[in-house]
């Protein structure tokens, strides 16, 4: 089992100036000062835990940590705001995920974190573009995208 899921209802809306700026903003402004959110992960082994992130920045870098596994390779999710860290390491049609502030370990199918991280990013970016269409203008809109899109194709090889 995992679960990687965020609070639609915690997002906290941007500033009316940052929303203005919504189409030239920079990549790392929208990574880290638009969209914070909560969100909720879980896996056999260990239960639900939920904290506040910069959701583009924790999209952007599941999406890295699922490119990382879908190649064989593993993958982290660095939270911005603290040293915590999530590692991603496939074992044979698995993944362990280990959490750096928690010695106990957790895991899920390989094909499960991938479908978990591809829904997740994608959910995300929907409900963003749903409430600021301004976002798709952005060029990292479209960049973050083909991300999502690089997951999806690596789950049907």
């Amino acid at each position: 089992m995992f679960l990687l899921e965020f609070d639609r209802e915690s997002m906290r809306e941007p500033s009316e100036k940052q929303v203005a700026a919504l189409a030239t903003a920079s990549e790392m402004d929208l990574r880290y000062a638009y969209f914070q959110a909560r969100v909720s992960l879980a896996a056999d082994g260990f239960k639900t835990e939920t904290f506040p992130v910069p959701l583009l920045d924790f999209t952007h870098c599941t999406l890295l940590a699922a490119r990382s596994v879908a190649g064989g390779e593993s993958g982290q999710i660095s939270f911005t705001e603290s040293s915590m860290l999530i590692y991603f390491t496939p074992q044979g049609a698995d993944v362990k995920v280990l959490r750096s502030w928690d010695p106990v370990s957790g895991s899920c199918g390989a094909e499960e974190f991938l479908e978990a991280a591809s829904r997740f990013s994608t959910e995300v970016l929907d409900h963003i573009i749903d409430r600021y269409p301004e976002f798709r203008q952005n060029p990292y809109s479209e960049a973050i995208g083909r991300m999502v899109q690089g997951i999806t194709a690596a789950r049907g090889k």
